[in-house]
């Protein structure tokens, strides 16, 4: 019986080293060639810095380049059904952020699934949601903002249809009776662009890319949506400090590998992520873009994906928004 035991064990082992070689991966050779993080957003935009800063260093450590491939467009599902689909063993990853929660819920037909088709390798970081407005409109603080919502209509820049910020605007503008009409843009430095040229009168987006625009007087920005004020404006009060009663909202961007990612290669993604995340350097360059790195497990992060999926389907459906 026991020699049966010890010729059943082999055999599994004998199996699951085919496998490995059937699919050409093993921990011990992965990487062999080039990665290509896909980043499903124009280049500028914050989820494209944090990508190139997250990038350099996982480059170093698995001993291979990580290449950006900017893939924009139809708020971030091109991108992304694009790594879903890919048959590559890890060679083709997915820089994320909550779009893949907010598009489950604007969507009618998805072609991909984000808790099926994805597994988390790491979160990267997250960064604040703010409004603000150009110099322009005659409001200095959310007060004055409401009060001039009253005699005219006002439009509001996002980062596209569907995202984080245009739904959390949506049920800004309803909860606060706000009369603001979204003005959905392919990514947030296009929408910022625009914003700092007058195009619109405010926008609702990351932080990360307005920074330099607060400094120079060229957008005004009234609040943060995060629970507490951020450590880049501190003299910016909180939304619920600004007197609206809005649940506290930010965005996170994290890498997700294609859910058939053989089991050894997504190890030595995420010990090589983990290594990269407690770099002090890769924090600093991170903070130095108003993003706030993201130090969770991975199966924290999943938690957070899947969180965030049911909260905006909630929101969807409760503030009646029109899907696509």
């Amino acid at each position: 019986m026991k020699a049966t035991k010890i010729s059943l064990s082999r055999r599994a082992a004998v199996l699951l080293a085919a496998c490995a070689m059937a699919t050409g991966v093993s921990a011990n050779t992965y990487p062999e060639r080039a990665i290509k993080l896909v980043v499903p957003f124009p280049a500028g935009g914050a989820a494209d810095v944090a990508a190139r800063v997250f990038a350099l260093e996982l480059g170093t450590q698995l001993g291979q380049s990580v290449v950006i491939d900017n893939r924009p467009g139809a708020t971030g599902n091109i991108g992304a059904e694009a790594v879903a689909r890919a048959t590559d063993g890890g060679y083709t990853l997915l820089f994320g952020n909550d779009f893949l929660a907010t598009n489950q819920a604007m969507f009618k037909e998805m072609r991909y699934d984000t808790l099926r088709d994805f597994v988390p390798v790491s979160k990267v970081a997250s960064t604040a949601v703010i409004l603000a407005v150009h110099p322009s409109v005659p409001a200095r603080d959310i007060r004055e903002l409401l009060a001039l919502s009253k005699t005219k209509s006002l439009n509001y820049a996002t980062p596209g249809f569907g995202s984080g910020p245009h739904l959390f605007g949506q049920t800004l503008a309803l909860d606060a009776g706000i009369d603001m009409k979204d003005v959905p843009y392919k990514g947030s430095a296009p929408a910022t662009a625009d914003a700092v040229g007058g195009q619109v009168d405010m926008i609702v987006s990351t932080m990360g890319p307005m920074i330099p625009y607060f400094k120079s007087g060229k957008l005004r920005p009234l609040a943060v949506a995060s629970a507490k004020r951020s450590e880049q404006l501190p003299e910016v009060p909180t939304l619920r400090e600004a007197g609206l009663n809005a649940q506290p909202y930010e965005t996170w961007y994290g890498v997700l590998a294609p859910a058939a990612t053989p089991k050894p290669v997504l190890d030595r993604l995420r010990e090589a992520s983990a290594k990269v995340m407690r770099n002090p350097e890769v924090a600093a360059r991170l903070r130095s873009a108003g993003l706030e790195p993201g130090l969770v497990t991975p199966e924290e992060f999943g938690a957070e994906i899947r969180t965030d999926t049911a909260r905006w389907a909630r929101v969807v459906r409760d503030a009646k928004i029109n899907r696509e």
